[in-house]
C-alpha cells in the first residue's frame, strides 16, 4: 500500500531512505514512584539501568527520583524508535540536561547501524508522578555533536 510514494511505515517507494528520513518513533510514559521503588529495592538495578554518566547526573539534582525515571523512559523510546526493544540498558546513554542527548554503543549502536539510524533525537518531560519521553531515530545525517550540557560543540 502506498500513500504519496511512501509505504504506510513511512520508508519511501523502493525501501530507500534519504537524508533526514525518520526511521522510528517511540514514546514511553513511566510512574516516578515506581521506578524510584524499583531502584530502592533491587540491589544492583541502578548499575543494571543506568551509567556512570547518568548515575551522577540524576543524584546530583533535588529530584533523583524524576531524573531516574525520565532517563528510563528515555531508553525504553529509544529501543522502541530502533524497532529492537532495549537490548541492554547501559549502551543507551542519556546525556545532559536542557536538551538532552542519546548516546549509543555495543550492540545498540550495531544495530542502529544496520536500520540506517544515523542519529536519534529525545524530548523528555516530568512531574513529581510521570516521566515521559520521545525518540526519534534519523537516517542518513550526522547532527552537530552537542555537549553534556545540551549546547553545540
Amino acid at each position: 500500500m502506498s500513500i504519496a510514494g511512501s509505504d504506510v511505515t513511512g520508508t519511501p517507494a523502493g525501501g530507500q531512505r534519504g537524508p533526514g528520513a525518520v526511521v522510528g518513533v517511540g514514546v514511553d510514559l513511566v510512574d516516578v514512584a515506581r521506578v524510584a521503588g524499583l531502584l530502592a529495592r533491587r540491589r544492583g538495578a541502578e548499575e543494571r539501568l543506568f551509567t556512570a554518566g547518568e548515575r551522577a547526573y540524576c543524584r546530583g539534582g533535588a529530584t533523583p527520583g524524576e531524573r531516574f525515571a525520565a532517563r528510563f523512559a528515555a531508553k525504553e523510546a529509544v529501543g522502541k524508535a530502533l524497532g529492537t526493544g532495549v537490548i541492554d540498558f547501559c549502551e543507551i546513554e542519556v546525556l545532559g540536561g536542557g536538551r538532552p542527548c542519546v548516546r549509543l554503543a555495543g550492540r545498540t549502536a550495531l544495530a542502529a547501524g544496520e536500520r540506517g539510524v544515523a542519529a536519534v533525537e529525545i524530548s523528555l518531560t516530568h512531574t513529581a508522578t510521570y516521566a515521559a519521553a520521545i525518540a526519534v531515530a534519523v537516517a542518513g545525517i550526522t547532527l552537530p555533536e552537542r555537549s553534556p550540557e545540551g549546547g553545540t560543540s
